[in-house]
């Protein structure tokens, strides 16, 4: 290869060669597998520390790029972690008895929630099955005779006391509708009221007299009567507890003798329960189990709550047959799935809820263990964030209420969970920009994540992680089914890493990438009916990927030949040049030459960018083109002012600019219309460029180059195009191989420079220039022209200002 100056690279620099030495193998088939990521060692060191420090706050945040295998990294290693952890209780909601409103969470031994939900709905049946039987049975029903029969008694007893007072009024008894009224007599004969009207004044006052008389008596008998029926049913009730209390007392008893000596807690709820029992035991009587007495014993009331739901226990986390701590992935971090929710029914009274219908949360199911989000799905979440933070905060978890807007007016009451203590750490994965954002305006973040494990973006191309890459690549192949890599397959794959990365010692940690790349390449493999996955079904499967974000490209290509987009690729021309725009797809990136034009005249507004007073123009853009008149300031106006006006824009960009890597091109293109002296159309420029003239590194210099290089291509290379780069990217250069081939023959080149007047003699064939002692430059240089054009037109400023300042004197 024939270079075109000193700036010019050779093809050599265009890659990173692989040592041999660093792929021993023939294909990744027998590689050690490799799990987890490669070469973050200062991440993981993180996540050891946050995983081992149990005090409050120290969760982890893991921040990354998409791809990279943390989260799986971190799956796998979180559950190695909870393997290890032991089993942490279930969690039962049951009623409480005391406040109906608010059931009470109790946790019980892994495993032992599910036993206690079937030996309370065994005891429930139990009582439904012997209450009524040992009510209905001959023994109580003796008692219950005896208590009827001497209720039945005392009533009499009442009766015929009240029948006598009666009579001694002269009064017949009548007791018929319960209540007691004495009947006026008259000659022997009850009087009605139709007869009393008839009856003589002085008769129907003696008789009225005679039943005021006795009305006072009847009062109090019917009071004590009343007394005697309500002492009947107390009587009753009681015996009945009697009767069914040792029933109640063994199967109650059995269960805590089973459960409480693991569950302290439960005993207080077992008391509960017997209490409950004892007092409301008609509600596992049925209309004909409850028989009622000749004295109008009262019914089992049929509004009573169903037993069924009071004595349920609502196995709410089952830690059965798990090993270990638990690990949970929340990939729908709303707030109801983050702390629980309660269900509602439809009922004709509106939704309805009881203790059964409590649901648990992520928190709830990670409690003692692990709990994963996706910061991401967490904040686009309404009310997730700070529910998250308010557990973690208070070290505790609420069940949320249930359903709002317009279902919250249909429910019929509302209950509240008791808080279960909360003992978990969480991990959020996300990106580093998250994760400053949350620090910078979230003052509750920093206290509660303490931890952050940053996860590289690259890691160095050493051989022993180019070994571990393979590994890891060879371990992919097995798992997915794929062909094995040969080691050329793995050399273009280690290739394709760096030019992910952008730099030529460097590899992507994101194995993503990689790993779509191998999935394409294997189709490609076996169509060939290969034995392993080569460097040309890698190649080919990078390409054909290129191809299916191609559109785009493709369009802006066909404009430039066309002649719609006005590019020149050929001859001289002055304060004209060809910048790289690079274009940033989703997936994909390229770039394509743009026209960028400078015009220079006398006065004093300085450089003028045209973009940014139609506002087309980034804030970054418009830093490195206000950078230009610095640089001009100061190599040529130390001794006379700059009076200068100049214009720069790009031709034909209609859409926003931004980025500074086109500064050093737009300086070039004013340069070249101070001195006059034409710049090659065949050369591309990137790069941007400081106060100091240096031409300073810039992102995509891989892309911009190969979009370049294709335009060129498809109007013929002739040997003198080009593109013109930092010198400070040589290190990122990874270039396609179609590229580098057309550099090592001489038909494209690659130039490098790290100063403008290394730049602008690469781009005219002049040198820039040195200045002297006495501030003149070299005679015939670009710079030395610059200065001759700046005087002129400093002179010309300096008079049209005087004229205008006399006119106005």
């Amino acid at each position: 290869m024939t270079r075109k100056n000193k700036y010019g690279l050779s093809h050599t620099d265009m890659t990173s060669p692989l040592p041999d030495s660093w792929l021993p193998f023939s294909t990744t088939a027998k590689l050690p597998p490799r799990a987890g990521v490669i070469c973050q060692d200062r991440a993981m060191r993180a996540v050891d520390a946050a995983l081992s420090i149990r005090t409050r706050g120290f969760n982890l945040f893991a921040a990354g790029e998409a791809g990279s295998g943390k989260t799986s990294t971190l799956v796998r290693l979180l559950e190695e972690r909870a393997a290890a952890l032991p089993i942490p209780d279930d969690l039962c909601y049951v009623y409480d008895f005391r406040t109906p409103d608010r059931p009470r969470p109790i946790r019980l031994p892994a495993g032992r929630g599910r036993l206690l939900a079937r030996e309370m709905e065994r005891v429930m049946l139990e009582l439904e099955r012997m209450i009524p039987r040992l009510l209905s049975g001959g023994t109580f029903g003796h008692i219950r005779a005896g208590i009827q029969a001497e209720t039945r008694r005392r009533t009499e007893e009442l009766t015929r006391r009240a029948d006598q007072h009666a009579r001694r009024l002269g009064l017949d008894l009548d007791g018929r509708e319960g209540d007691l009224r004495g009947i006026p007599l008259y000659h022997g004969k009850p009087v009605d009221e139709e007869m009393m009207i008839s009856l003589p004044a002085r008769v129907r006052r003696q008789l009225e007299k005679k039943i005021l008389a006795f009305q006072a008596h009847a009062e109090s008998l019917s009071y004590n009567r009343r007394l005697l029926e309500r002492e009947y049913e107390q009587n009753l009730l009681e015996a009945e507890i009697r009767a069914i209390t040792p029933l109640v007392e063994e199967l109650i008893g059995e269960l805590a003798g089973r459960f409480c000596e693991t569950s302290p807690a439960l005993g207080d709820y077992l008391d509960q329960v017997r209490e409950h029992t004892l007092e409301n035991h008609r509600q596992f009587l049925t209309q004909e189990d409850h028989t009622p007495g000749d004295e109008g014993e009262s019914a089992c009331p049929s509004a009573a709550p169903d037993p069924r739901v009071v004595y349920s226990v609502n196995v709410s986390v089952d830690r059965s047959g798990q090993d270990g701590a638990p690990m949970v992935v929340e990939s729908l971090p709303t707030a109801a799935n983050l702390c629980g929710y309660m269900e509602y029914r439809e009922t004709p009274d509106g939704l309805v809820t009881d203790h059964s219908m409590i649901r648990a949360g992520a928190l709830h199911r990670a409690n003692g263990g692990f709990l994963l989000l996706q910061v991401s799905e967490l904040l686009a979440q309404e009310g997730a964030w700070e529910s998250l933070k308010r557990s973690l905060r208070h070290k505790e978890v609420r069940v949320q209420e249930g359903p709002g807007g317009d279902l919250r007016q249909r429910r019929t009451g509302a209950l509240k969970p008791g808080a279960v203590p909360l003992d978990v750490k969480v991990i959020l994965i996300g990106s580093q920009e998250q994760y400053y954002t949350l620090r910078l305006e979230d003052e509750d973040f920093g206290r509660l994540f303490k931890v952050l494990a940053d996860f590289e973006p690259s890691m160095p191309r050493s051989r022993e992680n180019v070994l571990a890459l393979s590994g890891f690549a060879g371990q992919v192949c097995r798992e997915e089914g794929y062909l094995p890599i040969h080691r050329g397959g793995m050399r273009r794959l280690v290739e394709h890493a760096c030019r992910r990365a952008g730099h030529k010692e460097r590899m992507t940690t994101r194995r993503a990438d990689l790993i779509d790349v191998l999935a394409e390449a294997d189709v490609n493999a076996r169509g060939a009916q290969a034995q392993s996955i080569r460097a040309q079904d890698i190649d080919l499967a990078i390409r054909e990927a290129a191809l299916r974000h191609g559109s785009l490209p493709s369009a802006l290509a066909r404009d430039i030949s066309e002649g719609t987009v006005m590019i020149r690729t050929d001859g001289l021309a002055v304060g004209q040049i060809n910048g790289i725009a690079l274009y940033d797809l989703v997936g994909s990136s390229f770039g394509v030459p743009v026209r960028i034009t400078a015009r220079t005249y006398a006065g004093r507004r300085g450089v003028v960018n045209i973009d940014r007073e139609v506002h087309l123009s980034g804030s970054i853009h418009d830093k490195g083109s206000l950078i230009l008149i610095g640089y001009l300031g100061g190599c040529h106006a130390e001794r006379q002012v700059l009076g200068l006006s100049a214009s720069i824009t790009f031709e034909q960009s209609y859409d926003e600019i931004d980025g500074d890597s086109a500064s050093g091109a737009e300086l070039y293109a004013l340069l070249s219309s101070l001195s006059g002296m034409p710049i090659k159309q065949s050369i591309a420029v990137t790069g941007s460029v400081n106060q100091l003239g240096e031409i300073q590194p810039i992102g995509g210099v891989n892309e911009k180059i190969e979009g370049v290089f294709r335009i060129f291509l498809e109007r013929g290379l002739t040997g003198e195009e080009g593109v013109m780069i930092p010198m400070a990217n040589v290190q990122n250069l990874m270039l396609d191989r179609e590229v580098i081939e057309a550099v090592k023959k001489g038909l494209f080149h690659v130039h490098a420079v790290s100063h403008v007047d290394e730049g602008i003699e690469v781009l005219t064939g002049v040198p820039a220039g040195r200045q002297r002692k006495d501030g003149s430059w070299t005679p015939g240089s670009v710079n030395e022209a610059v200065a001759r054009r700046l005087s002129h037109l400093a002179g010309v400023t300096k008079r049209a200002f005087q004229v205008a300042l006399d006119k106005a004197l």
